[in-house]
């Protein structure tokens, strides 16, 4: 069987591959051996030779099989378990066991990476006007019944957050809306864009706290938005939620600049207070 891979920066796709039973790793010998440990098993699980839920070989045959010390092969199998490859169980049956990287731990990482770069509102509405109009535009087209329920519970839920003065519960479900229209895609890399995307959204709604009016603007936008996509007009759809999207982009840093200056109030007014 043929060998084709399709390397995309780190990313390897597999079509097909013929598995040789000889050994998966090679010994190591750099400075940074554990580095190397780590890239190693990455790539056997990128290649497939290891799925979620193998067990790699015992301690023993690792360290024999790396030729390093039991302190820098445990450095290599930790970095693996925070980076979500590995689940390191402990007793009889334990052992390093692959694992499936969740959203919740990709996403931690990549947070971990652009908290110092300067994050913008504008960066953030940047994306979500470039990917969100066509989300929302194939959603109109693939919907199903079933999604379109539940994108009706969320507005009613919202509904009632907002009249009974549930702000966060209101928050989490307007980021619920975006995530349901972005699975209907069925693509991925679309939902772990967009599911990233949103929690940021949600990162920035609870240092701003915005009003009751800012969720009742949002519910509006729903609302017209799940009109379309009931309707099935993509274009209609499209249109609902670039203007969704401006005006939340617009109504968060007007409230940034209010918060802003709030806070230069406050420090000419007392020496006192810590900001």
């Amino acid at each position: 069987m043929t060998k084709k891979f399709i390397f995309c920066k780190k990313v390897v796709i597999i079509f097909n591959l013929k598995l040789k039973k000889p050994s998966m790793f090679k010994s190591v010998k750099s400075n940074k051996i554990s580095e190397h440990i780590v890239e190693q098993i990455r790539k056997a699980i990128f290649e497939g030779r290891l799925k979620p839920g193998d067990k790699l070989p015992s301690e023993k045959e690792l360290l024999k099989t790396f030729n390093v010390s039991k302190a820098t092969l445990r450095e290599a199998l930790r970095s693996l378990e925070t980076l979500g490859f590995l689940e390191i169980r402990k007793g009889v049956s334990g052992g390093a066991f692959v694992t499936e990287v969740d959203m919740k731990k990709a996403r931690e990482g990549l947070t971990n990476f652009l908290i110092f770069r300067n994050l913008s509102l504008s960066d953030l509405s940047e994306v979500r006007l470039i990917l969100e109009p066509y989300v929302v535009e194939k959603a109109a087209l693939f919907i199903t019944e079933d999604d379109l329920k539940k994108l009706e519970n969320l507005n009613k839920d919202c509904e009632y957050f907002l009249k009974h003065h549930i702000p966060i519960e209101s928050r989490k479900n307007e980021i619920e809306y975006h995530r349901i229209i972005g699975s209907v895609t069925g693509n991925p890399i679309l939902m772990f864009i967009l599911d990233f995307v949103e929690n940021l959204l949600i990162d920035t709604k609870e240092i701003l706290k915005p009003s009751e009016e800012f969720s009742k603007k949002v519910l509006s936008a729903h609302k017209r938005i799940y009109k379309a996509l009931s309707e099935r007009n993509p274009q209609k759809a499209r249109k609902e939620m670039i203007k969704h999207v401006k005006e939340v982009e617009r109504d968060l840093i007007a409230l940034q600049k209010e918060r802003a200056k709030e806070k230069l109030d406050l420090s000419r007014s007392s020496k006192t207070i810590d900001l």
